[in-house]
């Protein structure tokens, strides 16, 4: 899979490892170290995880991918958690398939995981526009630095 001209996401171009089975695609998830379905919300996710990792420095290592949690009695689950190095949760990331609209449900999807994680950050991206906020509500131009 390639980026489309038509298609320009804020994350920037990579060399990522594809690979097919059973005729479906799967893209190599390098938090994980394993191959997730390679869908679009999945491809977005990666050039944000590359993103962060190689073009920032956030550490990997204080990444999870899909981890569980309760949210009014509810399992739901993160896209992307980043935690300091304290063991708190300093990002959430909620993606989206870059034809979703990010809108006040996204918006409201991750305030709810905010009741239960207490992030500073959150960000909601479908890989064509990302919106980041504090903890306080204010919106950001760009990601923090991860220091």
């Amino acid at each position: 899979m390639t980026t489309s001209p038509e298609l320009n996401l804020v994350f920037p171009a990579y060399s990522y490892k594809v690979k097919k089975n059973e005729g479906k695609l799967y893209i190599f998830d390098e938090i994980s170290t394993k191959y997730r379905l390679l869908t679009p919300e999945e491809w977005v996710r990666q050039h944000c995880i590359n993103y962060l990792v190689k073009h920032l420095n956030y550490p990997a290592s204080l990444f999870q991918i899909e981890r569980g949690m309760k949210v009014d009695k509810l399992n739901r689950r993160t896209d992307i958690r980043i935690y300091n190095t304290q063991g708190d949760v300093f990002m959430l990331i909620e993606c989206k398939a870059p034809q979703v609209e990010l809108n006040l449900e996204t918006l409201q999807q991750i305030s709810q995981y905010q009741k239960t994680q207490q992030a500073n950050y959150l960000v909601i991206t479908n890989g064509l526009h990302s919106h980041i906020f504090n903890k306080s509500s204010e919106i950001l131009s760009d990601f923090p630095s991860y220091s």
